[in-house]
């Protein structure tokens, strides 16, 4: 196929992705704060998926390995592994660092965003990037997406400062991106998750542990989980009167805990 051809080509799926973009309710309807949480890292941990549908380039005439939005990408599979024309994804890759690139253990995983599945044949498929997070990638991996459930405004209950169960405490494990830190807006990992009755709107006082002999704990702030996973909880810091850091232990209280 030719140049001229090949561009042509991009723009007609160009246009339609575009068109499909403009009319898709799933991610238009998202608030705010849903966005947010959709971006944020799950509350898992995995290796790498062996056999996951990923991205494989663009249809771009310029080769590259990062894309943004407006784009067409070509994925790994098509209705050879059942995806659809209008299906969404998230994109996600495994977050790792320099020393940890090429190793095989579990590590959090990072959202780049979500696509919309716009043109597949038996063995590849076109997406458009609906929404991105940061760059997608090269050999970055499609998971179904699910839009977030979150209490918010009128639906959020008042806080009530009631009693405090501290023999559930849960320590924060990072921040977004493994970060050491977080404040306020900003999401949290914390160690935990339905194996302990947590679920989404639990509400956690944030406290410090100086290690002080007759010091006891200081209280540092409020938090609320927003996505709940089989061991651990990202929750969103509400307020905060110092960083918080990892190591922090998070109280829920009784009354948002799940007998």
């Amino acid at each position: 196929m030719g140049t001229r051809t090949t561009a042509l080509a991009c723009a007609s799926v160009l246009a339609i992705a575009s068109s499909l973009s403009a009319q898709d309710p799933s991610s238009e309807s998202l608030t705010p704060l849903q966005t947010a949480i959709a971006c944020a890292s799950p509350p898992v941990t995995i290796t790498e998926p062996v056999d996951a549908l990923r991205i494989v380039g663009s249809q771009d005439v310029v080769r590259r390995s990062s894309f943004g939005t407006p784009e067409v990408l070509v994925l790994s599979a098509g209705a050879d592994r059942d995806v659809k024309v209008n299906n969404l994804y998230f994109v996600r890759r495994l977050f790792r660092s320099a020393e940890t690139l090429k190793d095989k253990l579990p590590h959090s995983v990072q959202t780049t965003g979500w696509v919309r599945i716009v043109s597949v044949t038996d063995t590849m498929s076109l997406a458009s990037p609906l929404h991105t997070c940061s760059e997608m990638r090269t050999g970055d991996y499609l998971e179904p997406f699910v839009a977030p459930a979150v209490m918010e405004g009128a639906m959020l209950p008042p806080l009530v400062q009631g009693e405090l169960n501290f023999d559930a405490f849960s320590r924060v494990l990072h921040g977004e991106s493994e970060r050491r830190i977080s404040g306020t807006n900003d999401f949290a990992t914390i160690e935990h998750g339905f194996d302990h009755n947590i679920r989404v709107g639990t509400r956690f006082a944030v406290y410090r542990d100086l290690q002080l002999a007759k010091n006891p704990l200081k209280r540092i702030g409020e938090a609320i989980a927003v996505s709940v996973g089989p061991s651990m909880t990202l929750v969103r810091v509400t307020s905060s009167r110092d960083a918080i850091f990892t190591g922090d232990v998070m109280i829920p209280r009784a009354s948002d805990v799940t007998p």
